[in-house]
């Protein structure tokens, strides 16, 4: 069953990726985010009450009785997990999904997190996995050989901040959702980023226009963001709780594949030979760190 949650939150995962592009066309990021994240942490704060109340036993859901700290500690990576969606809304303005979504996904940070925090191995193929993760960065980009040129793209720098944050606080998933249940940590998770969106919105001073952002068919956009989110997250707490980080990993690449044929399909997104060959490093990378 584990391994069926991690496939699911994939598949949740990988569709609300790509839905996002279409989404933004009437609203822009952070109200999508403020608007989605009130929808989904509602959710998960009524099934939270409701497990507490009848206090149902399946520890897997919501621990019974936890140490206040790890509340705390809880909220903290919330809040730093919950930029890695803001920086990655934020490249979707620049690049195509397709390049947003490969950066976004290189997993350096997370075997980083994983070696030095969670105490895993350090082999010596992760050397290989970094080169070919480092290549595949460069040639996504607009380099010129002949003049040695290399025109960074800025949803790039988004990008890979994104795969930063992601990559430092996701393994200590496993640890926070064996503690705390997989609906808490849903909650407190979908709380701070709601909270992070509303400080990105204010920042930019994004106009609030109340009519435009509860019209019938924003509503519903911002329920499908919710419903694609809600899956995804509650499997993926529910599959961190049995199956191990790299594993986990592996199986998470299916949202980067459904999203990578998504962008192409229904965006037509054209990329370079260059980019092409880009992504299937990074692609490579990422399988090898996990097959070897």
């Amino acid at each position: 069953m584990a391994y069926l949650y991690g496939i699911l939150s994939a598949l949740f995962f990988g569709i609300s990726n790509v839905y996002w592009k279409h989404a933004s066309k009437r609203i822009d990021y952070p109200y999508l985010i403020v608007f989605r994240g009130l929808i989904a942490s509602t959710f998960f704060t009524l099934l939270w009450f409701f497990l507490f109340v009848c206090d149902d036993e399946n520890v897997q859901l919501i621990q019974p009785s936890t140490n206040p700290q790890f509340y705390l500690i809880a909220i903290c990576i919330c809040f730093i997990c919950s930029l890695g969606i803001c920086f990655f809304l934020a490249s979707l303005r620049y690049q195509t999904v397709s390049l947003t979504v490969s950066l976004a996904s290189i997993n350096i940070f997370n075997l980083l997190t994983a070696v030095l925090v969670v105490g895993e191995a350090f082999r010596s193929v992760y050397w290989i996995c970094f080169s070919l993760a480092g290549i595949g960065v460069l040639f996504t980009q607009d380099i010129s050989f002949k003049c040695n040129l290399l025109q960074w793209n800025k949803g790039a720098t988004y990008a890979l901040m994104a795969a930063f944050f992601w990559g430092i606080t996701y393994p200590l998933f496993k640890f926070l959702s064996t503690t705390l249940g997989a609906i808490p940590l849903a909650c407190m998770l979908e709380i701070c980023v709601t909270v992070s969106a509303f400080i990105w919105a204010r920042l930019e001073r994004k106009e609030f226009n109340t009519i435009i952002l509860l019209q019938k068919s924003n509503l519903i956009t911002y329920f499908i963001l919710a419903l694609l989110l809600i899956g995804g997250t509650l499997f993926f707490n529910l599959a961190i709780q049995h199956v191990t980080i790299l594993n986990l990993d592996l199986i998470a690449n299916f949202q980067l594949i459904v999203a990578l044929l998504a962008s192409i399909i229904i965006y037509q997104e054209k990329l370079s030979i260059k980019q092409l060959v880009g992504i299937v490093l990074i692609l490579l990378s990422i399988f090898l760190s996990q097959m070897f």
